[in-house]
C-alpha cells in the first residue's frame, strides 16, 4: 500500500485536474513497462499491476477524465469502469496481446519528467 500512496501523491500533484483518457491510459501502460519515466526517488517503488491499478483508480476518482473512446462492443467506456481495479488490470493483458507499446515521451511530458 505504501507504493500506491507514494505514486498516487506524486502523480496527483503532477497531473492536471482534467485529463484526456488516452493520456491517462498511456501513462498507466508506460509505468507498467518502465520506471524510467519517474524521478530517481520513485524508481525503487514496487509497481505491480495491482499497485498501478489501485493508483489509477484513485486518480480516476480525483481527476476529471474526458474523451473516452468507444469500446469494441460499441459500448462507451465510462468513469464507472475506470474506477474499478479490474478494468486497469485487464488493460495490461489487452495491450500485451495486441503487441502495442506505450509512448513514453508523451508520458514523460504529462508528468513533467522530459
Amino acid at each position: 500500500m505504501e507504493s500506491v500512496e507514494k505514486l498516487y501523491n506524486y502523480l496527483n500533484l503532477k497531473l492536471p485536474n482534467s485529463l484526456v483518457y488516452e493520456d491517462l491510459y498511456n501513462l498507466y501502460y508506460s509505468l507498467f513497462c518502465t520506471l524510467d519515466i519517474l524521478p530517481e526517488n520513485l524508481k525503487s517503488l514496487k509497481l505491480t499491476k495491482e499497485v498501478l491499478a489501485k493508483t489509477f483508480v484513485k486518480l480516476a476518482t480525483e481527476k476529471n477524465i474526458t474523451n473516452f473512446p468507444n469500446q469494441h462492443s460499441s459500448e462507451l467506456l465510462s468513469i464507472n469502469k475506470i474506477q474499478n481495479e479490474n478494468y486497469w488490470i485487464e488493460q495490461i493483458a489487452i495491450f500485451m496481446r495486441a503487441d502495442k507499446w506505450p509512448n513514453h515521451e508523451i508520458a514523460r511530458k504529462l508528468i513533467g519528467t522530459e
